[in-house]
Protein backbone atom coordinates (compact mmCIF):
# COMPACT_ATOMS: atom_id res chain seq x y z
CA UNK A 1 0.00 0.00 0.00
CA UNK A 2 1.41 3.41 -0.95
CA UNK A 3 1.57 6.30 1.50
CA UNK A 4 -1.47 8.09 0.04
CA UNK A 5 -3.70 5.04 0.40
CA UNK A 6 -2.27 4.32 3.83
CA UNK A 7 -3.09 7.80 5.08
CA UNK A 8 -6.25 8.09 2.99
CA UNK A 9 -5.66 10.98 0.57
CA UNK A 10 -7.54 11.10 -2.76
CA UNK A 11 -4.92 12.07 -5.33
CA UNK A 12 -7.33 12.16 -8.29
CA UNK A 13 -9.49 14.83 -6.64
CA UNK A 14 -6.45 16.84 -5.71
CA UNK A 15 -5.05 16.74 -9.25
CA UNK A 16 -8.39 18.03 -10.58
CA UNK A 17 -8.06 20.98 -8.23
CA UNK A 18 -4.49 21.61 -9.42
CA UNK A 19 -5.76 21.84 -13.00
CA UNK A 20 -8.56 24.20 -11.95
CA UNK A 21 -5.98 26.75 -10.82
CA UNK A 22 -4.84 27.36 -14.40
CA UNK A 23 -8.02 26.54 -16.31
CA UNK A 24 -9.93 29.13 -14.25
CA UNK A 25 -7.47 31.90 -15.11
CA UNK A 26 -9.31 34.13 -17.62
CA UNK A 27 -6.05 35.81 -18.61
CA UNK A 28 -4.61 32.49 -19.79
CA UNK A 29 -6.41 31.70 -23.02
CA UNK A 30 -5.42 28.80 -25.29
CA UNK A 31 -3.36 28.28 -27.30
CA UNK A 32 -0.78 29.21 -24.67
CA UNK A 33 2.66 27.77 -24.00
CA UNK A 34 2.19 28.73 -20.35
CA UNK A 35 -1.10 26.84 -20.06
CA UNK A 36 0.15 23.75 -21.88
CA UNK A 37 3.43 23.74 -19.94
CA UNK A 38 1.75 23.96 -16.54
CA UNK A 39 -0.69 21.22 -17.51
CA UNK A 40 2.27 19.08 -18.58
CA UNK A 41 3.90 19.67 -15.19
CA UNK A 42 0.72 18.55 -13.45
CA UNK A 43 0.16 15.56 -15.72
CA UNK A 44 3.76 14.41 -15.21
CA UNK A 45 2.60 13.41 -11.75
CA UNK A 46 4.78 13.41 -8.71
CA UNK A 47 4.58 12.12 -5.18
CA UNK A 48 2.30 14.97 -4.01
CA UNK A 49 3.85 14.65 -0.56
CA UNK A 50 3.40 18.31 0.36
CA UNK A 51 -0.40 18.29 -0.02
CA UNK A 52 -0.50 14.92 1.74
CA UNK A 53 1.24 16.55 4.73
CA UNK A 54 -1.21 19.47 4.66
CA UNK A 55 -4.14 17.06 4.83
CA UNK A 56 -2.42 15.07 7.57
CA UNK A 57 -1.82 18.25 9.58
CA UNK A 58 -5.48 19.21 9.23
CA UNK A 59 -6.48 16.03 11.07
CA UNK A 60 -5.15 17.58 14.24
CA UNK A 61 -7.68 20.39 13.91
CA UNK A 62 -11.45 20.57 13.51
CA UNK A 63 -13.69 19.26 10.77
CA UNK A 64 -15.64 21.57 8.47
CA UNK A 65 -12.69 23.47 7.04
CA UNK A 66 -11.98 21.27 4.02
CA UNK A 67 -12.05 24.16 1.52
CA UNK A 68 -9.35 26.09 3.42
CA UNK A 69 -7.28 22.93 3.81
CA UNK A 70 -7.38 22.13 0.10
CA UNK A 71 -6.54 25.71 -0.90
CA UNK A 72 -3.52 25.50 1.37
CA UNK A 73 -2.50 22.13 -0.09
CA UNK A 74 -2.78 23.41 -3.67
CA UNK A 75 -0.78 26.55 -2.91
CA UNK A 76 2.07 24.61 -1.31
CA UNK A 77 2.18 22.06 -4.13
CA UNK A 78 2.41 24.88 -6.67
CA UNK A 79 5.21 26.52 -4.71
CA UNK A 80 7.03 23.18 -4.72
CA UNK A 81 6.37 22.72 -8.45
CA UNK A 82 7.84 26.14 -9.23
CA UNK A 83 10.90 25.41 -7.09
CA UNK A 84 11.56 22.26 -9.14
CA UNK A 85 11.40 24.23 -12.39
CA UNK A 86 13.97 26.68 -11.06
CA UNK A 87 16.10 23.90 -9.52
CA UNK A 88 16.31 22.12 -12.86
CA UNK A 89 17.54 25.28 -14.55
CA UNK A 90 20.19 25.95 -11.89
CA UNK A 91 21.33 22.30 -11.87
CA UNK A 92 21.21 22.14 -15.69
CA UNK A 93 19.13 18.96 -15.42
CA UNK A 94 17.70 17.72 -18.68
CA UNK A 95 15.37 15.06 -17.23
CA UNK A 96 12.91 14.80 -14.33
CA UNK A 97 10.78 11.73 -13.61
CA UNK A 98 11.95 10.24 -16.89
CA UNK A 99 10.74 13.23 -18.93
CA UNK A 100 12.55 16.25 -20.40
CA UNK A 101 12.60 19.21 -18.01
CA UNK A 102 10.63 22.34 -18.81
CA UNK A 103 13.61 24.42 -19.91
CA UNK A 104 14.56 21.61 -22.30
CA UNK A 105 11.10 21.49 -23.93
CA UNK A 106 10.89 25.30 -24.13
CA UNK A 107 13.96 27.39 -23.24
CA UNK A 108 15.50 28.81 -20.08
CA UNK A 109 13.83 32.22 -20.28
CA UNK A 110 10.40 30.71 -20.92
CA UNK A 111 10.83 28.21 -18.08
CA UNK A 112 11.83 30.98 -15.64
CA UNK A 113 8.72 32.99 -16.55
CA UNK A 114 6.47 29.93 -16.23
CA UNK A 115 7.95 29.13 -12.83
CA UNK A 116 7.24 32.71 -11.74
CA UNK A 117 3.70 32.51 -13.14
CA UNK A 118 3.06 29.29 -11.21
CA UNK A 119 3.93 31.01 -7.92
CA UNK A 120 1.94 34.16 -8.64
CA UNK A 121 -1.11 32.34 -10.00
CA UNK A 122 -1.29 29.93 -7.06
CA UNK A 123 -1.27 32.83 -4.59
CA UNK A 124 -3.90 34.69 -6.66
CA UNK A 125 -6.14 31.61 -6.86
CA UNK A 126 -5.82 30.77 -3.17
CA UNK A 127 -6.71 34.37 -2.26
CA UNK A 128 -9.87 34.17 -4.39
CA UNK A 129 -9.15 36.70 -7.13
CA UNK A 130 -12.47 37.92 -8.68
CA UNK A 131 -11.11 37.40 -12.20
CA UNK A 132 -11.24 33.61 -11.77
CA UNK A 133 -13.87 31.69 -13.72
CA UNK A 134 -14.38 29.23 -10.87
CA UNK A 135 -17.09 30.39 -8.48
CA UNK A 136 -15.59 28.26 -5.75
CA UNK A 137 -12.17 29.95 -5.92
CA UNK A 138 -13.66 33.45 -5.92
CA UNK A 139 -15.44 33.14 -2.58
CA UNK A 140 -14.47 35.69 0.03
CA UNK A 141 -11.85 34.54 2.49
CA UNK A 142 -11.59 35.51 6.12
CA UNK A 143 -9.00 37.90 7.47
CA UNK A 144 -7.31 35.02 9.33
CA UNK A 145 -7.16 32.95 6.14
CA UNK A 146 -5.74 35.87 4.17
CA UNK A 147 -3.02 36.34 6.80
CA UNK A 148 -2.19 32.63 6.74
CA UNK A 149 -1.95 32.59 2.94
CA UNK A 150 0.33 35.63 3.08
CA UNK A 151 2.58 33.76 5.53
CA UNK A 152 2.78 30.82 3.13
CA UNK A 153 3.57 33.15 0.23
CA UNK A 154 6.45 34.53 2.31
CA UNK A 155 7.80 30.98 2.44
CA UNK A 156 8.88 31.50 -1.18
CA UNK A 157 11.48 33.97 0.07
CA UNK A 158 13.00 31.40 2.40
CA UNK A 159 13.03 28.74 -0.32
CA UNK A 160 14.73 31.15 -2.72
CA UNK A 161 17.32 32.07 -0.11
CA UNK A 162 18.05 28.37 0.45
CA UNK A 163 18.62 27.87 -3.26
CA UNK A 164 20.66 31.07 -3.59
CA UNK A 165 22.77 30.05 -0.62
CA UNK A 166 23.52 26.72 -2.27
CA UNK A 167 24.42 28.44 -5.54
CA UNK A 168 26.54 31.05 -3.77
CA UNK A 169 28.56 28.37 -1.99
CA UNK A 170 29.36 26.20 -5.01
CA UNK A 171 32.76 24.57 -4.43
CA UNK A 172 33.07 26.61 -1.23
CA UNK A 173 35.01 24.17 0.93
CA UNK A 174 35.08 26.72 3.73
CA UNK A 175 31.35 26.16 4.34
CA UNK A 176 30.70 25.68 8.07
CA UNK A 177 28.44 23.10 9.67
CA UNK A 178 26.10 25.90 10.81
CA UNK A 179 25.82 27.21 7.25
CA UNK A 180 25.13 23.73 5.91
CA UNK A 181 22.38 23.08 8.47
CA UNK A 182 20.73 26.44 7.79
CA UNK A 183 20.88 25.83 4.03
CA UNK A 184 19.31 22.40 4.53
CA UNK A 185 16.64 23.86 6.77
CA UNK A 186 15.68 26.53 4.22
CA UNK A 187 15.95 24.23 1.20
CA UNK A 188 14.01 21.21 2.48
CA UNK A 189 12.94 21.11 6.12
CA UNK A 190 10.99 24.37 6.25
CA UNK A 191 8.61 23.39 3.46
CA UNK A 192 7.79 20.07 5.12
CA UNK A 193 7.32 21.78 8.48
CA UNK A 194 5.09 24.49 7.02
CA UNK A 195 2.91 21.92 5.24
CA UNK A 196 2.00 20.18 8.49
CA UNK A 197 1.55 23.43 10.41
CA UNK A 198 -0.47 25.10 7.66
CA UNK A 199 -2.83 22.13 7.44
CA UNK A 200 -3.40 22.27 11.18
CA UNK A 201 -3.97 26.03 11.12
CA UNK A 202 -6.37 25.77 8.18
CA UNK A 203 -8.42 23.33 10.28
CA UNK A 204 -8.31 25.68 13.29
CA UNK A 205 -6.08 23.49 15.47
CA UNK A 206 -4.79 25.16 18.62
CA UNK A 207 -1.50 27.06 18.32
CA UNK A 208 0.46 24.62 20.48
CA UNK A 209 -0.53 21.65 18.31
CA UNK A 210 0.34 23.50 15.11
CA UNK A 211 3.75 24.45 16.49
CA UNK A 212 4.54 20.88 17.61
CA UNK A 213 3.66 19.64 14.12
CA UNK A 214 5.99 22.26 12.68
CA UNK A 215 8.83 21.05 14.90
CA UNK A 216 8.15 17.43 13.93
CA UNK A 217 8.18 18.36 10.22
CA UNK A 218 11.41 20.30 10.62
CA UNK A 219 13.20 17.36 12.27
CA UNK A 220 11.77 14.97 9.69
CA UNK A 221 12.90 17.25 6.86
CA UNK A 222 16.42 17.57 8.25
CA UNK A 223 16.74 13.79 8.62
CA UNK A 224 15.35 13.23 5.13
CA UNK A 225 17.71 15.70 3.43
CA UNK A 226 20.78 14.42 5.26
CA UNK A 227 19.88 10.86 4.25
CA UNK A 228 19.47 12.09 0.69
CA UNK A 229 22.94 13.62 0.87
CA UNK A 230 24.17 10.25 2.10
CA UNK A 231 22.50 8.28 -0.69
CA UNK A 232 24.25 10.52 -3.19
CA UNK A 233 27.47 8.75 -2.19
CA UNK A 234 26.24 5.27 -1.27
CA UNK A 235 23.60 4.25 -3.82
CA UNK A 236 24.27 3.27 -7.45
CA UNK A 237 23.04 5.46 -10.31
CA UNK A 238 20.29 2.93 -11.10
CA UNK A 239 18.80 3.37 -7.63
CA UNK A 240 18.74 7.18 -7.45
CA UNK A 241 18.65 8.15 -11.14
CA UNK A 242 21.87 10.18 -11.10
CA UNK A 243 25.59 9.41 -10.92
CA UNK A 244 27.24 8.93 -7.53
CA UNK A 245 28.40 12.19 -6.03
CA UNK A 246 26.18 14.27 -8.30
CA UNK A 247 25.94 17.02 -5.68
CA UNK A 248 29.71 17.39 -5.40
CA UNK A 249 30.06 17.30 -9.19
CA UNK A 250 27.72 20.32 -9.24
CA UNK A 251 29.68 22.04 -6.50
CA UNK A 252 27.11 21.46 -3.75
CA UNK A 253 28.86 20.90 -0.43
CA UNK A 254 26.86 18.32 1.50
CA UNK A 255 27.39 16.74 4.90
CA UNK A 256 29.59 13.79 3.81
CA UNK A 257 31.94 16.29 2.15
CA UNK A 258 32.07 18.48 5.26
CA UNK A 259 32.96 15.52 7.45
CA UNK A 260 35.50 14.27 4.90
CA UNK A 261 37.20 17.69 4.95
CA UNK A 262 38.12 17.00 8.59
CA UNK A 263 40.22 14.04 7.43
CA UNK A 264 43.80 15.20 6.63
CA UNK A 265 44.14 12.36 4.12
CA UNK A 266 41.04 13.42 2.17
CA UNK A 267 40.94 17.20 2.49
CA UNK A 268 43.69 18.13 -0.04
CA UNK A 269 42.08 16.07 -2.82
CA UNK A 270 38.66 17.56 -2.12
CA UNK A 271 39.89 21.14 -1.98
CA UNK A 272 41.55 20.92 -5.38
CA UNK A 273 38.19 20.22 -7.04
CA UNK A 274 36.42 22.93 -9.01
CA UNK A 275 33.90 23.45 -11.81
CA UNK A 276 36.45 22.42 -14.44
CA UNK A 277 37.93 19.39 -12.70
CA UNK A 278 38.51 16.27 -14.76
CA UNK A 279 35.88 13.57 -14.37
CA UNK A 280 38.55 11.09 -13.28
CA UNK A 281 39.59 13.39 -10.40
CA UNK A 282 35.94 13.74 -9.34
CA UNK A 283 35.43 9.98 -9.48
CA UNK A 284 38.47 9.30 -7.31
CA UNK A 285 37.49 11.82 -4.61
CA UNK A 286 33.87 10.61 -4.55
CA UNK A 287 34.99 6.99 -4.17
CA UNK A 288 37.32 7.91 -1.31
CA UNK A 289 34.58 9.85 0.51
CA UNK A 290 32.17 6.92 0.06
CA UNK A 291 34.70 4.60 1.71
CA UNK A 292 35.52 6.95 4.59
CA UNK A 293 34.25 7.50 8.12
CA UNK A 294 32.38 10.56 6.79
CA UNK A 295 29.56 8.21 5.77
CA UNK A 296 29.14 6.83 9.29
CA UNK A 297 29.23 10.33 10.78
CA UNK A 298 26.54 11.47 8.34
CA UNK A 299 24.39 8.44 9.23
CA UNK A 300 24.68 9.32 12.91
CA UNK A 301 23.43 12.88 12.46
CA UNK A 302 20.55 11.73 10.24
CA UNK A 303 19.65 9.17 12.90
CA UNK A 304 19.73 11.87 15.58
CA UNK A 305 17.17 14.00 13.71
CA UNK A 306 15.03 10.91 13.00
CA UNK A 307 15.01 9.95 16.67
CA UNK A 308 14.05 13.53 17.54
CA UNK A 309 11.09 13.29 15.14
CA UNK A 310 10.11 9.93 16.62
CA UNK A 311 10.08 11.37 20.14
CA UNK A 312 7.85 14.22 18.99
CA UNK A 313 5.25 11.74 17.75
CA UNK A 314 4.85 10.79 21.40
CA UNK A 315 3.40 14.26 22.03
CA UNK A 316 0.31 13.14 20.08
CA UNK A 317 -0.18 9.81 21.87
CA UNK A 318 -3.88 10.51 22.56
CA UNK A 319 -4.71 11.64 19.03
CA UNK A 320 -6.12 9.23 16.40
CA UNK A 321 -3.98 10.82 13.66
CA UNK A 322 -0.77 9.90 15.48
CA UNK A 323 -0.58 6.73 13.39
CA UNK A 324 -0.53 8.90 10.26
CA UNK A 325 2.54 10.74 11.57
CA UNK A 326 4.17 7.38 12.19
CA UNK A 327 3.37 6.27 8.65
CA UNK A 328 4.86 9.50 7.31
CA UNK A 329 8.04 8.98 9.34
CA UNK A 330 8.41 5.41 8.07
CA UNK A 331 7.86 6.55 4.49
CA UNK A 332 10.58 9.20 4.56
CA UNK A 333 12.94 7.26 6.80
CA UNK A 334 12.38 3.54 6.14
Amino acid sequence: MNIHNQIGVDLASFDRLLREVVTSDRDLTPPSVVLSSVMDLINAGGKRLRPLMVVLGSRFGKSGHERAVMKTAVLLEYLHMASLVHDDIIDQSDMRRGMPTLHETTDVQTAVHIGNYVIARAIEWAAGHPNDESDKSSEDISEDEAYRLAELAALVTELCMGEYDQLHHRFDFGLTMEQYLEKTRCKTALLMAHCLKAGAEAAHADAGTAERLFQFGESLGMAFQIRDDLLDFTKPKEAIGKPAGADLRNGNITLPVLYALNDPALAPGIRQLGPHSAEADMDEVIQRIAASDAIKQTEELARSYAEQAQRMIGDFADHPAQRDLQALLHYFLP
